[in-house]
């Protein structure tokens, strides 16, 4: 997606924030939850749109970003975090499955083995798509 879609989609989140806090105070909607999330996405939105604008008018910056993004340093801490999460994740769901299991939350078990095995099923398909590739 070029900065131009980066940017309308930016622009839609704040719209839908607004949209939905607007919503929330209105009454339309009876939960806070939603004012929360409406005042997040607008946030998110404003602050997409100012570095969009900003990527777009300082060429420095422009720069100094695509610097960043290509740099190979940041591709393998990249990689290396999203390695390290989700082995944080796969260990966490399968101490939660086992501590479900011996609280008797059969459901919360059965989320949490399922979530755990599709998971590992996900990075074994990867693996050998990878492998075949490389």
């Amino acid at each position: 997606m070029n900065n131009n879609g980066k940017l309308v989609l930016s622009i839609l989140w704040v719209v839908v924030g607004v949209a939905l806090v607007g919503l929330s105070v209105a009454g339309v909607l009876d939960s806070s939850l939603y004012a929360g999330m409406g005042g997040a996405l607008a946030c998110v939105g404003v602050l997409q749109v100012v570095r969009h604008l900003r990527f777009r008018t300082d060429p420095a910056y422009r720069e100094r970003v695509d610097t960043e993004v290509n740099d190979e340093r940041n591709e393998f801490l990249s990689m290396k975090s999203r390695s390290w999460a989700f082995v944080a994740a796969v260990v966490v769901e399968g101490v939660g499955a086992v501590v479900a299991m011996a609280l008797g939350s059969h459901t919360v078990q059965l989320v949490l083995s399922c979530s755990v095995g599709l998971i590992v099923a996900a990075y074994w398909i990867s693996y050998m798509v990878l492998a075949r590739k490389y």
